[in-house]
């Protein structure tokens, strides 16, 4: 179901209705596994909006005490950041050495790369929205610092947020496949707004994330450079290349070659471009020769086109 009441615990014989839960969260969510206190409890809704390359889930939860362990990928491109609102009641949320309890209104940023756990002791009603890895690290480098960390509600930043997640749950059904696609990407710039993201430390980084934002203003344009994207800042592409090493481990042309070819693949799966060609695919999302193309997607993900994208 792509769209609406995935599943509703009152349609459920009260026996059933664990398993029931636990049997949808693992079909969601891969590598979750939940626990849930009551064996048959009253009630439990998980409503799910599909947003382009994001899913925003509405979940009214009994209390369960819920583990995530990542499967094995290929590659990192196919994870996601998720974005937790605690709508109602309160909920323990620990990743790595982080730990967060979030109150009604307050967020937190969790990596579905590494293992997690989220609990709660009374029914609480949370939103989760799962981003695409790429473009949301792309666009806030540090963001590893966050993960699991309270983004308070008593912040205006992330009071903003927050409402903005609140107003989407309630209109997504009745936006068309663009508008979705648009919200997914504002929601990405608007991380942030949201503290203690807007005051992590600027220093030189300030042309790290100029340039990172540069590279996804323009990923479809074709021929861009490494080099226009030092010039877009006045300095040399040395230097900025030094910059961005320090900052994500990257140089300007690692970094631009690596999100095209993610944002390709993630074009290769996405039903609404079905009747695009691989190589429209390709052209699209910069690529300038077709064959290289595809040379350069079997070295990365072990495949062709042709085949990831009937996967």
């Amino acid at each position: 179901m792509a769209n609406g009441s995935y599943v509703d615990l009152n349609d459920v014989e009260e026996h059933q209705r664990r398993g029931a839960w636990d049997a949808a969260a693992r079909r969601l969510f891969p590598g979750l596994d939940v626990q849930m206190t009551d064996p048959a409890p009253v009630r439990g809704t998980i409503d799910r909006i599909m947003l382009g390359p994001a899913e925003l889930f509405m979940i009214e939860s009994a209390p369960a005490d819920v583990t995530h362990r990542p499967r094995a990928r290929d590659d990192g491109t196919w994870t996601h950041v998720s974005l937790m609102v605690q709508s109602r009641g309160t909920t323990l949320v620990g990743q790595s050495s982080g730990e967060a309890i979030l109150e009604e209104g307050d967020m937190c940023l969790i990596d579905e790369r590494d293992r997690f756990r989220i609990r709660n002791k009374d029914y609480c009603r949370i939103l989760f929205l799962r981003l695409p890895r790429g473009p949301v690290m792309s666009r806030h480098p540090h963001l590893d610092r966050l993960f699991a960390k309270v983004l308070p509600a008593r912040e205006s930043g992330t009071r903003l947020l927050s409402d903005t997640l609140q107003q989407l749950s309630n209109v997504a059904e009745a936006l068309n496949e663009e508008q979705r696609a648009a919200m997914v990407g504002a929601v990405v710039q608007m991380l942030g707004i949201a503290e203690p993201l807007s005051v992590l430390p600027k220093s030189a980084d300030w042309r790290v994330r100029r340039a990172l934002e540069f590279i996804e203003m323009n990923l479809f344009t074709s021929g861009l450079t490494a080099e226009e994207v030092a010039q877009d800042q006045h300095i040399s592409r040395r230097r900025l290349d030094q910059l961005m090493q320090e900052a994500i481990g990257r140089t300007i042309a690692s970094h631009l070659w690596g999100r095209r070819m993610e944002q390709a693949a993630a074009d290769l799966r996405d039903p609404r471009k079905s009747s695009l060609s691989i190589s429209q695919i390709a052209f699209a999302n910069g690529f300038e020769d077709a064959a290289h193309f595809t040379r350069a997607f079997r070295r990365r993900y072990a495949v062709t086109p042709g085949q990831w994208r009937l996967n």
